[in-house]
């Protein structure tokens, strides 16, 4: 009894899951024309984590009293497995991706302590760029090499945020700045990513309550 409800279960995940990309898919084009093969390989991650999360507290809660202390135990350890598996998500896709992980560590009120603490890596260990993935965006704003700007830039970023990161540069007349320069994916993706998210928090909400 309990394997055919738990493969039942199975099914209508891929069928969600299956809706789901189809419903993003749709809404991606509609926000940015320009969808590509990245964008699509973001959304298919995020999705495919969502259902995950979904499917694994459904699972491992199956028929299990939840008056009693297993009960509790087992959720914790979904709570600590959903974190983990939505800061891979969050360090994969990065961008807002890593602002909603940075935002949802802060929610010590209101949400589970396993989710705080897993997410509060994101506010001192976000990851970062490649220098040329940082020269590039120079170059696109300045349209002017870099070399013409800075006479030389520490590759060591001073600090890594979710949208930008920060790095020492020296100008041609000596001169020691900072420069704050913002991630190159994060103006392509950014209204993608955040309408995304929100399809897909109302479908994980609608799964985890049936």
């Amino acid at each position: 009894m309990m394997m055919s409800t738990v493969a039942r279960a199975f099914k209508y995940s891929l069928i969600g899951c299956t809706a789901l990309g189809s419903a993003i898919s749709v809404t991606t084009l509609a926000v940015n024309d320009d969808i590509n093969p990245i964008g699509i390989v973001r959304l298919s991650r995020a999705a495919r984590t969502v259902f995950q999360i979904g499917f694994m507290y459904k699972y491992d809660l199956f028929g299990i009293d939840k008056t009693s202390s297993e009960y509790k135990k087992i959720k914790s350890h979904c709570h600590q497995k959903a974190a983990e598996m939505l800061l891979d998500l969050c360090c994969a896709n990065k961008g807002v991706y890593i602002k909603v992980g940075q935002h949802i560590a802060a929610l010590d009120y209101l949400l589970p302590t396993e989710y705080v603490q897993t997410m509060k890596v994101l506010h001192s260990h976000a990851p970062s760029n490649k220098l040329e993935d940082v020269y590039k965006v120079i170059s696109e704003d300045f349209k002017k090499k870099p070399k013409e700007i800075f006479l030389s830039v520490d590759p060591e970023p001073l600090g890594t945020a979710s949208l930008a990161q920060v790095h020492k540069a020296f100008l041609h007349d000596g001169s020691v700045v900072a420069i704050k320069v913002q991630h190159p994916y994060v103006k392509n993706h950014a209204k993608v990513d955040m309408k995304s998210m929100e399809i897909m928090m109302k479908q994980k909400r609608i799964y985890l309550r049936s």
